[in-house]
């Protein structure tokens, strides 16, 4: 079990984590991704062409996006809030996972067997609520656990099991057929917190004052000089996450509709799989290097600059070949920037309102979404009517060059952090 004298942010004694320790301590991003990779790109997309058809399934897709990604943004600073101020014997994170696990298999199997768009959409708001209940008690764990001297190798091995998580969830999604997919991934999410709550020990979180809504309330009016910091890593990611997402929502119509390629599911494997290989290759050894350099800015600019490069290739590209040489360069970039942005936003961190904390730094992962589902809105009301679909989706991928860059550069106005 992990353990520690001092377990929450900004008090002295944490010790040192162990290879087993880490491992078991970042597992949950595990199954957690293996669900996202596989709804996002591979099953979304078919399930509305299957229950919409094609001409409408841009709208509908960016529609179902915007709304459960709404969903997400309300959800995930409460329920940080929530586990910062959760008192039990067995923790303030765990016992909160476990009932956002409950919801999110339960809303998840809905999705499954869902008949209609309006019952998928359903399910889909349930799931991103959920997720958010599970997702923002799990991100204070590694500002509660981790000392500083190790967070670039704890988001190192975060990078590990979000790239196995790819081939996973991507696998799953292709070779499990009907409801097999659904309940393959609901065990995993099972799983990954029984992992979670077993090998990870909470101490018993220190006594706090009686609950306040006022005090609740002003709580997420996160502010000040000691904050600083904070919100430009939080707006650097907004900016590199909204061009990720634009990339990952809306890979399989463009390989669809710009390359003419018939059944994009099995590229999309291979894509993955390309990409997955060479992240493996950067995430820990440059989450490594910014624990030991304590470079992270440099290495954040280096991988930002690289998957913007590799964006851009696609506005210009005409073949699959292509493709999946852009996907070979992003994946460097993608774990690089995957093992040294987390570690810098826990550097950031003033307060021991961990999760609070990390779930307002987690808005910079869920509004880009919104914003992503509204770009894609846009371009089948505006773009494709006037230029086709094959520039609009050619004009798209040329934002998310824009956002990489962007979001590279101004990571140097973080001042205290190197």
């Amino acid at each position: 079990m992990i353990s520690t004298d001092s377990p929450y942010l900004g008090w002295p004694g944490k010790r040192r984590l162990s290879v087993w320790n880490q491992l078991a301590l970042t597992f949950y991003w595990f199954p957690n991704n293996v669900l996202w990779t596989g709804l996002l790109l591979i099953i979304m997309p078919a399930k509305i062409i299957q229950l919409v058809g094609n001409a409408a399934s841009t709208s509908h897709l960016s529609l179902v996006q915007l709304i459960g990604d709404v969903a997400a943004v309300i959800a995930a600073p409460i329920f940080g809030a929530v586990s910062d101020r959760w008192r039990t014997r067995r923790g303030r994170r765990r016992p909160q996972m476990v009932v956002g696990v409950i919801g999110n298999v339960i809303f998840f199997l809905v999705m499954g067997f869902a008949q209609s768009f309006g019952v998928f959409l359903i399910g889909f708001i349930g799931v991103q609520i959920f997720n958010n209940v599970t997702g923002s008690a799990y991100a204070g764990l590694i500002p509660d656990l981790v000392p500083p001297e190790q967070r670039g190798v704890a988001s190192g091995f975060m990078g590990i099991w979000n790239n196995a998580a790819v081939l996973a969830g991507a696998g799953l999604a292709l070779a499990l057929a009907g409801m097999g997919y659904w309940y393959a991934t609901a065990v995993l999410l099972v799983l990954g917190v029984i992992i979670t709550y077993a090998f990870v020990h909470e101490p018993a979180p220190p006594g706090g004052e009686a609950f306040r809504f006022g005090a609740f309330l002003r709580g997420f009016l996160i502010g000040g000089p000691e904050y600083r910091d904070f919100w430009w890593v939080f707006a650097t990611r907004f900016l590199v996450m909204m061009g990720l997402y634009v990339l990952e929502y809306f890979l399989s119509y463009y390989l669809r509709y710009v390359l003419h390629v018939q059944n994009p599911n099995q590229d999309i494997f291979l894509i993955l799989a390309l990409l997955s290989i060479t992240s493996l290759l950067s995430v820990l050894l440059a989450g490594y290097i910014s624990d030991r350099l304590r470079k992270r800015k440099i290495l954040v600019t280096v991988a930002g600059i690289l998957m913007g490069a590799c964006s851009l290739l696609f506005v210009f590209m005409n073949s699959l070949t292509g493709v999946l040489v852009a996907a070979l360069l992003f994946g460097i970039g993608y774990g690089t920037y995957l093992s040294t942005d987390y570690a810098l936003v826990v550097d950031t961190l003033p307060g021991k309102t961990a999760a609070k904390d990390m779930g307002i730094w987690g808005l910079s992962t869920t509004l880009p979404q919104i914003l992503s589902a509204s770009l894609g809105l846009a371009m089948a009301s505006l773009v494709i009517p006037h230029f086709g679909v094959s520039a609009g989706y050619r004009m798209m991928f040329a934002v998310t060059f824009v956002l990489f860059l962007l979001g590279s550069v101004l990571v140097w106005r973080v001042r205290k952090v190197a």
